[in-house]
């Protein structure tokens, strides 16, 4: 029996992300996580893992170490938490009585209705602006920081051929693998590279698929994140010898895709488990996170939870209208108060401006932007259920995050939303609001029937360690893996 053939990973994305980021998202965490379990895996197993990012001023891949790749995402999250130690631990926007606000309400007395929205699409831009200067300073110290990590505490690295910076080309093996399995679709010429590294190396390769959003419902992206995605999608597809998705519902959708053009992928779309929660990625986060005082926080059970970036696909229009409705039928005592957790990002101007001209819902809408990691752990913990209306999701971690923390969950009936919830969440048509009031509603009015679905989901919910998904992963290339002939090698 011959050596497995070697795991090479692409994470030039997370390479890309920190310069203009300095907080890792989603995707970030959750490719750690899954590089983390496929990396313990081959030590386990003696099998070869290594990681590769496109050079600087080329169109080459390069091999990194473990080492960097693991201290840039330790960095990027040390980073975050010394901003977030030296502010506040969480910035909450309520009915203001602060001096810019009752300066800008005397502008909108004064000012015509589209001159007041053009000043409170200023105000929201300005404040954007700011933001991003601001991120300038922590991407420096994100990478200062992953620079500095110290080394003594690292697994040693697999054994590697060659140093750091050797091209892929010369360690890479016929059989090896070549696999994508973060945000790669910055690089619009990547089933390119992918095709070359194939043709030269004959080596194999493969991708994992997040969500088809920017195709599906172009309607919610920017335009030019539509043009690089679909043209990523065009050049990886016929270039993959092995295909994965997040979920159930984003393998349909990548099949129907190709279908729909009269093309077909080299093998199924094959469906890896999300692991819960982060614990590798986090782990900075509970060496290093200070205790969030209870004064910056609603008190626990006086709140219903929201956690997403706040922006036109999550829907959160949806529940601002219901959080209106409901305070025509329900006393204020009765009504908790609605909590919109996340930065604030695209197309929502005018919600701001409706949830502002509302006086934040009476007070019943609280905005707490960009939270930290520490402040997310305390609202799980203090809410009575969370809320998830996406019109569109290829998983939706919120969801498996309420659940772990043992939270009920109410989310939309669509794309992978209900998968994500694995039968333990109640929905509702995200674009009905008398549907949404409906279920909502029905939650809040029976607290006992609250109580019993609460403890259900904290007896028959079952975290899903990370190795399912790497070994999930490592099965996939192994049902996908042929034999590869000399004519597979181009070159001499």
């Amino acid at each position: 029996m011959g050596q497995a053939s070697a795991i090479w990973i692409d994470v030039d994305d997370l390479f890309h992300y920190v310069r203009h980021n300095s907080r890792p998202s989603g995707i970030q965490r959750l490719t750690f996580e899954l590089y983390s379990a496929i990396e313990a895996r081959g030590q386990a197993t003696g099998r070869r893992i290594g990681f590769v990012r496109i050079g600087p001023h080329s169109d080459t891949f390069r091999l990194v170490s473990w080492a960097e790749v693991r201290a840039l995402c330790h960095g990027l999250t040390a980073a975050r938490i010394e901003q977030e130690q030296a502010a506040a631990p969480a910035r909450p926007r309520r009915p203001a009585r602060r001096l810019p606000r009752r300066i800008a309400a005397a502008l909108d007395a004064r000012l015509p209705g589209p001159a007041r929205e053009r000043f409170l699409r200023f105000r929201i831009l300005q404040k954007a602006a700011l933001r991003s200067l601001s991120e300038v300073g922590r991407e420096q110290g994100a990478r200062a920081d992953a620079q500095a990590m110290p080394s003594a505490a690292e697994r040693p690295d697999p054994p590697e051929p060659a140093r750091e910076g050797t091209a892929f080309r010369d360690v890479a093996r016929p059989g090896d693998w070549l696999l994508s399995l973060g945000a790669s679709w910055h690089r619009t010429d990547y089933g390119r590279l992918l095709e070359r590294a194939r043709r030269e190396n004959g080596v194999h390769t493969g991708a994992l698929f997040y969500d088809l959003i920017p195709l599906r419902r172009p309607e919610w992206c920017h335009h030019t994140l539509v043009d690089t995605f679909g043209a990523w999608l065009d050049g990886v597809l016929p270039s993959l010898d092995a295909s994965f998705a997040i979920s159930n519902a984003t393998a349909r959708d990548v099949e129907a895709f190709l279908s729909g053009r009269g093309n077909s992928l080299a093998g199924p779309v094959r469906t890896i488990p999300v692991g819960t929660g982060f614990p590798a990625s986090l782990h900075a986060v509970r060496e290093a996170a200070e205790p969030v005082p209870d004064h910056a926080l609603p008190a626990p059970g006086s709140y219903v939870l929201f956690v997403s970036t706040i922006e036109a696909r999550k829907n959160h229009a949806l529940m601002f209208q219901v959080w209106r409705r409901l305070a025509q039928t329900m006393p204020p005592s009765a009504l908790p108060t609605l909590v919109f957790a996340g930065r604030i990002g695209w197309l929502v101007s005018d919600l701001m401006l409706q949830i502002s001209n509302t006086n934040y819902c009476d007070g019943k809408l609280l905005i707490i932007e960009d939270p930290s990691d520490a402040v997310l752990v305390r609202l799980y913990e203090g809410c009575l259920f969370t809320v998830l209306p996406s019109l569109f999701e290829g998983w939706g971690l919120p969801v498996t995050e309420s659940l772990a923390a043992g939270k009920p969950c109410i989310t939309a009936n669509n794309s992978a939303l209900p998968e994500a919830g694995g039968g333990l969440t109640r929905t509702f048509d995200p674009l009905d609001l008398h549907d949404a009031v409906r279920v909502i509603g029905g939650t809040l009015a029976d607290r006992d029937d609250l109580l019993r679905w609460e403890q259900h989901v904290r007896r028959a919910f079952v975290p899903v360690p990370w190795t399912r998904a790497a070994d999930a992963l490592l099965e996939g290339l192994a049902a996908a893996e042929r034999p590869v002939g000399r004519d597979a090698v181009a070159h001499a």
